[in-house]
């Protein structure tokens, strides 16, 4: 296995810094652009295509995160896709909750990577933020899966 010290940005003879330094920049624009298009979102009208740019933006992070051994990064964003690919195969309706949760998470991987990038800040604790979006999600599921469409409630004659 390569050796992925970030204190050093060398694995096998080859210098990471650079490859560290564009998945950096390249995470804080998907994140801003997705904290951007998750603002502009209409929670009563949510386009694919919207849904779709968010849930790559997450996606995008969280494949960066992996290659590079971020791991508090990876799962964060992964927690992220479940309920994006959630909306975006409309298993669920987006509400304001999740816009909430969704940016409170953006703000969080923020923190993260500038921790990552040797900021010398404390790294922020995930772990209720993680289990909030599951809650959601498993919360959402449930609802979703016992509404029963109005063209198949009984008719009363």
């Amino acid at each position: 296995m390569a050796d992925t010290t970030h204190d050093h940005g060398t694995s096998d003879g080859i210098d990471l810094t650079q490859f560290y330094q564009v998945f950096f920049e390249e995470a804080g624009e998907n994140l801003e652009a997705m904290e951007q298009k998750l603002l502009e979102l209409d929670l009563s009208a949510a386009d694919d295509e919207e849904l779709n740019a968010i849930f790559r933006c997450a996606h995008s992070v969280k494949g960066g995160a992996a290659t590079f051994g971020f791991s508090d990064v990876a799962e964060l964003t992964h927690q992220m896709e479940t309920l994006l690919d959630k909306l975006r195969r409309h298993e669920l309706q987006p509400t304001a909750q999740m816009v909430d949760v969704l940016l409170e998470a953006g703000d969080a991987l923020k923190a993260l990577l500038a921790r990552h990038q040797g900021s010398g800040a404390e790294a922020p604790d995930t772990s209720a933020l993680v289990a909030h979006i599951r809650a959601i999600d498993r919360k959402s599921t449930r609802l979703n899966s016992s509404h029963i469409p109005l063209s198949r409630m009984p008719s009363s004659a």
